[in-house]
């Protein structure tokens, strides 16, 4: 019987054990360390696909389209038709007819011009970001525009005022990629396109606080402004005005943005640096830019960017059988502190009964009194008289003939 018992609680207790040593040998390879994977190009694009098909409905594109059209937002009509339109979405008659009325007033030959002198003379007052690609960074995109600014940046070095050294910095990696190849691993023109979005975004006002607390720490490039003379002239390298090194730092952030403008455009780069926060969030954008393309604002806008850098990373095999497992052994753990606490409760709700039970069983076990004789004597039991005989009555006794004889026999 011993045996039968011990063998029960053998198996009821193995399934815990079996999970607590597999939870052990799982948590000795640290699955929470990194629990997330990055995900493949080929599966954020799916995966971004799906998140846009549930969001981009025919109640969104509608809703989206009025208050484009209301604002007179041509850069956000063309983006929602354009996601419409590869949603399978189409605009009816009467609002195909306003948004090609908008078309029309806002890309006639004489706004179109207006608009682009507007844009050349100060960038930060363009009307639409497609007129800031074509006429406000022109001059930027050379090597003019960062010497430009390398310019401004020694007059106000010799005038005593305070020198703007994330333009400072921005400007010697954008000269530098112009005909080297920094240490970051991007192509020239990369960086240069990265390094040129950065200096219109600040100007712009499209940089977010803390991208510009980090900026600012990149940008201590050991600026040396008596030696910009001849660097322009020829006479000395990029190495002798600032320092190379720091330089290749702000060229690698430089490079991810870069990432961005080619994969998108160089005006969605410049808009989208409002979602990044530091240079993580720069290497997530660029990560999105080559799954999304030219959908990578669009994808932003509409998803968010907590949901759109989420499609990035998937949890990792391992992390979810840590966490299942996990949970396996908190349930194992929680049924068997259940059964003994119900057990406990019970016993309690029974003391009372179980008292009662045994004061009765008490009061019937006591011995009886015996009963005390009567003081007078009983009367005797009489018996019965017996049954009355019926007299007997002698009848004569009359002999009857015998059958064969004849009285003469």
């Amino acid at each position: 019987m011993r045996l039968w018992r011990a063998i029960d609680r053998l198996l009821a207790f193995l399934p815990f054990a079996l999970s607590a040593v597999a939870l052990a040998l799982l948590l000795s390879q640290n699955p929470f360390a990194a629990p997330y994977l990055e995900r493949t190009t080929e599966a954020v694009a799916l995966e971004l696909r799906a998140a846009l098909a549930r969001e981009v409905t025919p109640e969104w594109y509608m809703a989206e389209m009025d208050r484009a059209l209301l604002a007179e937002d041509l850069d956000a009509m063309r983006m929602v038709s354009a996601v419409g339109g590869r949603h399978g979405i189409a605009p009816s008659p009467a609002l195909l007819g306003r948004m090609q009325a908008l078309e029309a007033q806002e890309t006639g030959a004489l706004a179109a011009v207006r608009d682009c002198a507007v844009c050349a003379a100060d960038i930060t007052a363009c009307p639409r970001v497609t007129l800031l690609a074509m006429c406000g960074v022109t001059v930027e995109m050379t090597p003019l525009g960062d010497l430009n600014a390398l310019r401004r940046a020694a007059q106000a070095g010799i005038a005593g005022e305070e020198i703007d050294r994330i333009e400072v910095a921005l400007a010697g990696v954008g000269l530098g990629a112009t005909g080297l190849v920094l240490a970051s691993g991007g192509t020239s023109a990369t960086v240069k396109v990265g390094a040129t979005s950065l200096r219109l975004a600040r100007r712009l006002g499209t940089v977010s606080p803390r991208f510009a607390d980090e900026l600012r720490l990149l940008s201590d490039v050991g600026f040396r402004p008596d030696r910009l003379d001849n660097l322009t002239l020829g006479r000395a390298g990029l190495d002798e005005v600032a320092d190379p090194v720091k330089l290749a730092r702000v060229g690698e952030l430089a490079s991810d943005l870069g990432r961005v403008a080619a994969n998108a455009s160089l005006t969605d780069a410049v808009l989208m640096l409002r979602h990044v926060d530091d240079a993580a969030d720069a290497r997530r954008l660029a990560r999105l830019s080559d799954a999304a393309g030219p959908d990578t604002r669009a994808t932003l806008d509409i998803l968010g960017k907590g949901r759109a850098f989420r499609a990035l990373v998937r949890l990792s095999d391992l992390a979810i059988g840590a966490a299942a497992l996990l949970w396996l052994v908190a349930g194992q753990v929680l049924i068997f502190l259940g059964e003994r606490f119900g057990r406990l409760v019970l016993a309690l709700l029974r003391m009372p009964v179980r008292a009662q039970a045994r004061g009765a069983d008490a009061r019937t076990d006591m011995p009886r009194p015996r009963a005390e004789p009567p003081l007078t004597r009983p009367q005797p039991r009489l018996r019965p008289d017996p049954p009355l005989r019926r007299p007997v009555v002698h009848r004569p006794v009359v002999p009857r003939p015998s059958l064969g004889h004849t009285p003469a026999e």
